[in-house]
């Protein structure tokens, strides 16, 4: 049997997630975070999808890039492997490849959804909240999650987002 017949993913896969989840959040571009990591954009592509490892030296800098305490992003992350352990996912503290990495592959899935494609855009001035301060534990049972993460968790979620169709106008 290989991993991707489990559920398994590594503390450094969330980590990288919630980082690209913040970069999105943020609206900074990937070339913005390359240029102050100080790799090309397509390192820094390779980098946050987990086709190439991601050092503390580089989680440093992207937190600087995204202007958020490494401390805050590392909270979150332990609070999403708590929520991806209690769901029946074995979190690693080794690095994987992305081939042993479900999260990682599920994850691409979702980005190349037309769902997450036409999703709306977070604006500075609504009131979204913040991928830091999930996942939110509500008191009717049921959990707020990052939409990368309810992808794997939830497999209705992930039909939507597979199946949505955009409407044009009201």
């Amino acid at each position: 049997m290989n991993l991707n017949d489990n559920k398994v993913t590594s503390f450094s896969s969330i980590t990288l997630l919630l980082l690209k989840e913040l970069r999105l959040e943020r609206n900074v571009h990937q070339a913005q975070v390359a240029e102050i990591c100080g790799k090309t954009p397509s390192a820094w592509t390779k980098i946050e999808t987990g086709k190439n490892p991601l050092t503390m030296e580089i989680f440093f800098r992207v937190c600087t890039a995204l202007s958020v305490a490494p401390s805050a992003v590392l909270a979150t992350m332990e609070r999403y492997a708590a929520l991806m352990s209690q769901n029946g996912w074995g979190v690693l503290s080794q690095q994987l490849s992305f081939e042993e990495d479900l999260l990682l592959q599920e994850a691409q899935n979702y980005y190349l959804t037309p769902g997450f494609r036409n999703r709306i855009q977070p604006q500075s001035w609504n009131f979204n909240i913040s991928v830091l301060n999930g996942p939110i534990y509500n008191l009717d049972g049921t959990i707020n999650v990052v939409d990368v993460f309810r992808y794997t968790l939830d497999e209705q979620f992930q039909i939507q987002q597979k199946e949505f169709k955009p409407t044009h106008g009201f």
